[in-house]
């Protein structure tokens, strides 16, 4: 059940501020950004927490409870997940009541009262979203909000952050226990990646919001090259960013480890699965961490290293190459380029796995056709180099990293004639696909870390308001998946048509209302009409005719442009018996005469949910009153009949309010009546 730890308190009461923690952070990794982006950006990390099951610690400022409620049911599905969620906010409402959430009312116009913020702490991951708001009224009169802040992964800053939260609620903060640098900085690579290739990164800016973990960053920023020009450049990345004193990619081609990216001197030798450090990462599927001795299989090939990691990369449930590093310091484990290693691995999986096809063929398959004009020599590759020996590389030697100015790849070899295999098709994703293999099964809860972490899942809340709460949190967020597995839900358990009625429209509702009231943005909106139309769309375009029925002409009125009305209406109007044609936005008034002329339909329906719309079918009233008969019934409706009900009465029509399957209903009485 919901939990209250603390009384409100009077307002303008000072307090702890978490924006301090993150106030001396550089500019160039700040960000300022509105509310719309926080959430994607929070849902991210989210998403991590909930792929992955980690029994986590989620803390969540949301201003006040009252903004709460569009996230409501994201959070519901993700704490059965967690260890623990917290919600801070002001108690401008009573809170819901939520099982395993806790929400913590704070003193208005106390400083975290005006901080919007994520914390996620747990073993194998942990970070912090914190920015404070600041009133913008540049897109109108209703009150928007612009936050400024951070997004780090710095353990100290969300370790800090989780004393002064437990200051607030007046308990002692959590034992993590022993942290996983290592699964934490793979995961990372994920919320980089999937917040750079996000629909929404462009316009809300969302690629300069992971600039915290530059090699990441500088991988980020090359992705769509092609995988010749791409892999060396984004391995070549560890030296500048990491300190590594040299990398190695080497590529598996179903019985040896070739290299296809080397910065030493000399092409190093294949390895046989098992042998050295890549060979040892690749058969053992996990990272291999290790000091580096002469008798080493990658020791030519990392020169002025004391120390060496390896981390396999898997493209399509199938082994795919290992990337190695070597590193300056003695013990691997001490060294930041073990974790640049992790990092850049992990990013070029997720590349390579968005690529399948142009992955699985890199470096096993020819490059390119023998008389194509693509130009080898600039990738380094020796045309006149012996292809029959079957274990060193027919390529000359891959350059020297170069400066990062310049787009010079490392060489990419043709795989010798007589170890070219014939290429598998790829395996369905495993469960936790886009997870690094070697982290697959580490999500089990920690016996150590006490009941909460053991507790069986609650069943989930199928309810018509819970997945309304989920469908709608997860549309403001952006997040087009986690709206569609709603979907998918409910349509496992109840009829299309009430999912219709009582899932999609009300959430459509809400979502609009919000907007009205200034909570969630126009592109957020925009994103959530555009879901609710298109799975309307399809269930209207899956629907069949009744060929006997009588035809229903329906569309929006001219110049409108809202149309999700209009396809309800046509959805259960089809269901309904009628046969449907359905016209789409804007019908010019021009053309109704001739249709209807056309058609001959019983019945002729038009949408308006703006004002303009709306005096629109004043005219259209008076055309269908000037055909001859037999004339069509004409039925119109829309939002704009709400906000001026004087405009039902100069409308020669019949106006249709009420639930949509009982004026279809209705309708089709009135049509057997005669």
């Amino acid at each position: 059940m919901t939990v209250s730890t603390a009384a409100t308190t009077p307002a303008r009461a000072a307090g702890p501020s978490l924006y301090k923690l993150v106030s001396g952070i550089p500019e160039e990794q700040r960000l300022r950004h509105p509310a719309d982006a926080l959430v994607i950006v929070g849902r991210q990390l989210e998403l991590i927490v909930q792929d992955d099951a980690l029994a986590a610690d989620l803390a969540i400022g949301t201003l006040r409870f009252s903004l709460f409620r569009l996230h409501q049911g994201r959070i519901a599905q993700i704490a059965p997940f967690c260890r623990s969620v917290t919600v801070y906010g002001e108690a401008d409402i009573a809170p819901p009541e939520l099982p395993g959430v806790t929400f913590v009312p704070l003193p208005s116009g106390s400083p975290m009262a005006q901080e919007w913020f994520l914390i996620v702490d747990s073993p194998g991951f942990w970070g912090a979203l914190i920015t404070q708001a600041v009133a913008d009224r540049s897109g109108g009169a209703a009150r928007r909000y612009l936050f400024e802040g951070a997004l780090t992964g710095d353990e100290r800053v969300v370790s800090r952050a989780n004393l002064l939260l437990s200051l607030t609620r007046r308990q002692a903060a959590a034992e993590i226990g022993e942290r996983d640098v290592l699964a934490n900085r793979a995961r990372w690579a994920r919320v980089a990646y999937n917040l750079a290739t996000h629909s929404e990164a462009e316009r809300l800016s969302l690629n300069g919001v992971s600039t915290e973990v530059p090699e990441l960053a500088n991988v980020l920023a090359i992705r769509s090259m092609d995988l010749a020009h791409f892999l060396p450049e984004a391995v070549h990345t560890l030296r500048r960013s990491s300190g590594a004193t040299a990398e190695l990619l080497y590529r598996y081609d179903g019985r040896m480890l070739r290299p296809v990216v080397w910065s030493g001197a000399q092409p190093p030798a294949a390895l046989a699965v098992g042998e050295g450090l890549a060979g040892q990462a690749l058969q053992s599927a996990a990272p291999v961490l290790a000091p580096l001795t002469p008798s080493d299989a990658e020791r030519m090939g990392l020169a002025q290293a004391h120390s060496a990691t390896a981390v396999p990369i898997t493209v399509g449930g199938q082994p795919w190459g290992v990337l190695v590093a070597g590193q300056h310091d003695p013990d691997p484990h001490d060294s930041p380029t073990a974790l640049g290693t992790i990092g850049v691995a992990a990013l070029v999986q997720q590349i390579l796995a968005a690529r399948t096809d142009e992955a699985l063929r890199f470096g096993v398959a020819e490059i390119a056709p023998a008389n194509s004009d693509f130009d080898l020599a600039s990738l380094g590759i020796d045309l006149g180099a012996d292809l029959t020996a079957p274990t060193t590389p027919s390529v000359s030697r891959a350059p020297q990293a170069a400066p990062a100015s310049t787009s010079t790849p490392a060489a990419v070899p043709v795989a010798p004639a007589a170890t070219r295999l014939p290429l598998a098709p790829p395996t369905p994703p495993p469960a936790g696909f886009n997870l690094p293999a070697w982290m697959r099964g580490n999500a089990a809860p920690d016996v150590a870390a006490g009941p909460a972490a053991l507790a069986p899942v609650a069943a989930p809340d199928r309810s018509w308001p819970a997945l309304q709460k989920r469908m709608m949190g997860a549309l403001v967020a952006f997040d087009e998946r986690s709206a569609h597995a709603v979907w998918t839900e409910a349509c496992s358990i109840y009829p299309t048509e009430s999912i219709c009625t009582e899932l999609l429209i009300p959430v459509q509702i809400a979502v609009g209302e919000g907007w009205h009231r200034g909570e969630v943005s126009v592109a957020a909106e925009h994103f959530c009409s555009r879901f609710v139309q298109g799975k309307l769309l399809n269930l209207l375009n899956a629907h069949f005719d009744n060929p006997g029925g009588p035809l229903a002409v329906i569309g929006c009125a001219q110049g409108e442009l809202h149309e999700i009305g209009a396809v309800m209406l046509s959805l259960f109007m089809r269901w309904s018996g009628f046969r449907v044609i359905y016209l789409g936005q804007n019908v010019p008034n021009s053309t109704i005469e001739e249709t209807m002329r056309q058609l001959r339909p019983q019945v002729l329906g038009l949408s308006a949910t703006t004002i303009e719309g709306a005096h629109n079918l004043t005219e259209v009233g008076q055309i269908i009153t000037r055909l001859e008969p037999p004339r069509p019934l004409f039925i119109f409706g829309g939002m704009a009949f709400y906000e001026r009900p004087d405009l039902r009465s100069r409308i020669h029509g019949k106006f249709l309010e009420g639930d949509v399957r009982q004026v279809v209903k209705d309708l089709a009485e009135t049509l057997r009546r005669g």
